[in-house]
């Protein structure tokens, strides 16, 4: 079973490679939602309930962030239950 540190340090990895990334994939996925897992790009949704969904099928684990792209970097910190 997943811990709540293990799911932390997902979301603090990936937020990380978010902020640096930003710049370099504003453009590509503006004013879409990210899929995150292991500081990569899995996947680009138009609504964070898509992200949610694909998400929640794709990694069981539940170790995946989602980040919105647009002016603003926001960490939407964790989203699902253990």
């Amino acid at each position: 079973m997943i811990n709540r540190e293990e799911i932390q340090k997902e979301v603090d990895t990936n937020y990380q490679f978010f902020k640096k990334e930003l710049n370099r994939i504003s453009s590509q996925y503006n004013n879409k939602y990210i899929l995150l897992k292991n500081a990569q790009v899995v996947e680009s949704f138009d609504t964070i309930d898509d992200a949610i969904k694909y998400a929640k099928t794709k990694f069981e684990d539940g170790l995946y962030s989602i980040q919105n792209i647009n002016e603003v970097p926001a960490n939407l910190g964790f989203i699902g239950s253990l």
